[in-house]
């Protein structure tokens, strides 16, 4: 049997500064032993282990979709009111309230991009709801030049992020 390299010894509170490698998971502490300048194949295996899963922790899986501006085109130059048609595929639209897998709602963002995942999505004049499941809605906008971006949140109004928006920019002509 080799001998244990000097530097392999106990983990604990007062040496956890050690040159030992050590890997932190679920607070319990793993040490792996070092044989001649070489980690031991079982050691290796575990910290291969805890590494795979402390990459997995937090990420959740995200809805697989897409959502779209029906109306109007990017670049549409057109006279106010702004008809806005909303469209969603892989996902279903539910009204705001309860959060259900693979369902969410619009929501408008006037000159703004898109609100990163997780956040929830403000109520004020630039960021318009639509909570109770609507695909169509009417913009009452001043004329001149607007970036116009469609966001898809859950039932709580968190967004989903950059790959469930669409941005399109638009000019209201005066009347």
């Amino acid at each position: 049997m080799a001998a244990k390299h000097p530097a392999a010894r106990p983990v604990s509170a007062r040496n956890l500064e050690s040159t030992t490698p050590n890997v932190f998971v679920n607070k319990l502490v793993l040490q792996t032993e070092v044989d001649m300048g070489r980690i031991k194949p079982l050691g290796l295996a575990l910290c291969i282990v805890a590494l795979l899963q402390v990459m997995a922790c937090g990420k959740e899986d995200k809805p697989k979709g897409k959502v779209f501006f029906t109306e109007p085109k990017n670049g549409a130059e057109i006279k106010g009111p702004v008809k806005i048609v909303m469209g969603v595929e892989g996902l279903k639209i539910q009204p705001a309230g309860e959060v259900v897998e693979g369902t969410g709602h619009h929501h408008v963002l006037i000159n703004l991009d898109f609100v990163p995942p997780g956040q929830v999505i403000p109520t004020d004049d630039s960021h318009r709801h639509y909570g109770k499941g609507q695909t169509e809605a009417e913009l009452d906008l001043p004329p001149g030049d607007y970036k116009l971006t469609l966001q898809f949140a859950d039932g709580l109004h968190r967004s989903y992020g950059r790959e469930l928006s669409d941005t399109i920019n638009v000019k209201v002509l005066p009347k």
